[in-house]
């Protein structure tokens, strides 16, 4: 299946990059994950897996499989979490948004998961962790800004 999300974010992308460019770096915007440990490589180089720990304690493991500064994307697998899905490949992309000096946020998956949990496998990844870390991304970026 396929998830999509997207959101403007209210800062220029050069600024929403510095923020999300390092695999690790999730930690300091996104409000649902509470630790972010890189277990080999770089934060920006293909192949660095990063251990994720989520509120409640659970963990997700993931691979960087792809990193771009000029065009401002990293694409990621899961290869541990409670997720009950397989084959999941993600990649957070931004645009910018000339005429404002915003920013879009996209965020995208493709996984394999059994029917009767499809719908919730599009509320949990599309709404939970892509719409909640790309709100998390632009409260981040504004207190910054502000602060």
């Amino acid at each position: 299946m396929r998830v999509f999300r997207s959101m403007i974010i209210d800062v220029e992308i050069d600024r929403v990059w510095a923020a999300v460019r390092a695999f690790d770096g999730v930690v300091d915007w996104n409000p649902g994950v509470v630790a972010a440990t890189l277990k080999n490589g770089a934060a920006t180089a293909t192949g660095t897996i990063r251990r994720l720990e989520i509120p409640d304690g659970t963990v997700f493991r993931e691979t960087l499989l792809a990193h771009s500064d000029a065009e401002y994307f990293y694409t990621y697998d899961i290869i541990e979490s409670p997720l009950p899905v397989s084959t999941y490949i993600s990649t957070h992309r931004f645009f910018p948004i000339t005429h404002t000096g915003q920013t879009l946020g996209v965020w995208e998956s493709h996984f394999d998961c059994a029917p009767d949990v499809a719908d919730e496998m599009e509320r949990i990844v599309g709404d939970a962790i892509y719409i909640g870390g790309m709100i998390g991304l632009n409260e981040f970026l504004k207190e910054a800004q502000n602060g």
